[in-house]
């Protein structure tokens, strides 16, 4: 739940961060799985492979084996980067220790919880300016301690 009071998660355990008490909100992205560096050099070696045996390569069998380990590569490294999502996080400052607000591996969700929370931060920024330019600010700081 994303307001423009707090920032609260259920799973995997129930957190509640105020937002008044989060800086330095950013994304760090998490290391690529290692299947996905192995399938790469592998790609690469089989298109340098086929390039240099490109000029002895006479028959028609080993034309379609030479097209085939090109197209490969990026077939297989689709797949493997469809099967194995980098992990994003969204990191932050909150009462002045580095915390991870949310970690999601499903790019959509990720990107829809990342823009929420920017929105409720610029939302409380303009709620903030409002109440100071009426002069509420010190009275609403008080009410919300009270209450």
């Amino acid at each position: 739940m994303i307001t423009e009071e707090i920032f609260a998660l259920w799973s995997p355990e129930p957190r509640v961060f105020v937002l008044d008490e989060v800086q330095g909100v950013h994304v760090v992205r998490g290391s690529i799985h290692p299947a996905r560096i192995v399938l790469m050099v592998i790609g690469i070696l089989a298109v340098v492979g086929v390039v240099v045996a490109w000029p002895v390569i006479d028959s028609a069998g080993e034309y379609l084996f030479a097209v085939a380990a090109i197209v490969a590569p990026p077939m297989v490294g689709s797949t493997s980067r469809a099967l194995t999502p980098r992990t994003l996080h969204l990191v932050g400052r909150h009462l002045g220790v580095e915390v991870t607000l949310f970690t999601s591996s499903d790019m959509l969700m990720f990107g829809q919880v990342k823009r929420a929370l920017m929105r409720a931060f610029e939302a409380r920024s303009r709620s903030l300016d409002r109440r100071d330019l009426a002069g509420y600010d010190e009275a609403y700081h008080m009410l919300n301690r009270v209450l």
